[in-house]
């Protein structure tokens, strides 16, 4: 066979082309051009048609209007704790942060929750004898509690010939319907005598007062020194600072917590009438805001007294 030329390759590898795209041609309707190009394939597809013809879901963007604040919003957990560190300082005895005026401060223990003078005859006796007695022992002994004021008058007396009693309570009242005053001192004089007649006495602390409740006839009397309020002179015009402030201020949580709502009636005893007046101003206005009291429901009384009985009472009246 003789040698082929390349113008001869190229020919013959023309004609494979067309014939295959001639063969291939059978799968659509079209037919080969008369020029000599290949021919058009038109490739039909075989499945569902509905796919195409589908509808895409309208764009959605998730947006939060609170986004920029959103972290500013979110509770903080301290507040949730049972003891939050905004209401408790270690380093003191009452919250920090409620000092409003309008708030009850209840770490001011200048009034005690129970009513009446506590005495522990008992444990005098055993401070006496310098031992411990159980009560068969202690019944052996009479005792008598003398209560003298700072001038060494008797004011009031107990006795009983046996058995002491572990607690006397005193209401702070003689046998003379007088009042124990705040800011007078009163001692506490136990005398103890056993079987033979020997005797032996203790001296308690004394007692001081800067206030005293008591219920008289005409209503709740709240009873306070006008040494604390007023300076030790008892002669200042207006109340001393913190101390006065603070006695006063006890005296309003007092009155919040059980009297509020009552008509008040200021009385202030001092040197002078005018002075008196014008302590009583000063308490006056100082109650009128605390307690926010309308001025028909507060009045003040002075009078002109000696030293032992210069004081301030607030009388909140009975209706």
């Amino acid at each position: 066979m003789g040698a082929i030329n390349m113008k001869q390759l190229a020919a013959a590898l023309w004609l494979c082309c067309a014939a295959a795209a001639c063969a291939d041609s059978a799968v659509g309707p079209s037919a080969a051009p008369s020029n000599g190009a290949p021919a058009e394939v038109v490739v039909e597809g075989q499945g569902d048609s509905s796919a195409l013809n589908a509808r895409k879901p309208p764009l959605s963007i998730s947006v939060d209007p609170f986004e920029s604040i959103r972290r500013s919003l979110e509770p903080d957990p301290s507040l949730l704790l049972a003891v939050s560190p905004m209401t408790v300082s270690w380093r003191r005895t009452h919250p920090e942060s409620l000092m409003s005026d309008r708030v009850i401060q209840p770490w001011r223990m200048t009034f005690s929750p129970r009513a009446g003078i506590i005495f522990r005859v008992r444990d005098r006796l055993a401070e006496a004898l310098q031992r411990k007695l159980d009560a068969g022992q202690a019944k052996e002994y009479a005792w008598t509690l003398t209560i003298a004021d700072e001038e060494g008058r008797v004011f009031q007396h107990y006795e009983g010939s046996k058995n002491p009693p572990e607690e006397l309570i005193w209401s702070g009242q003689n046998d003379q319907d007088e009042w124990v005053r705040p800011g007078r001192s009163y001692s506490a004089i136990y005398t103890f005598t056993d079987s033979s007649g020997a005797s032996r006495t203790v001296v308690g602390k004394p007692l001081l007062f800067t206030g005293i409740v008591h219920q008289e006839d005409t209503g709740m009397h709240v009873s306070l020194d006008s040494a604390v309020l007023f300076g030790d002179s008892k002669s200042d015009a207006e109340l001393a600072r913190p101390a006065g402030l603070d006695l006063l201020r006890a005296a309003a949580d007092l009155i919040k917590r059980r009297l509020t709502g009552i008509p008040i009636s200021v009385r202030v005893f001092a040197a002078t009438e005018a002075l008196a007046e014008t302590q009583a101003q000063a308490i006056d206005s100082y109650l009128v805001k605390e307690l926010m009291l309308a001025p028909k429901n507060i009045s003040f009384e002075a009078a002109g007294a000696e030293f032992a009985q210069q004081r301030v009472e607030l009388v909140l009246l009975n209706r």
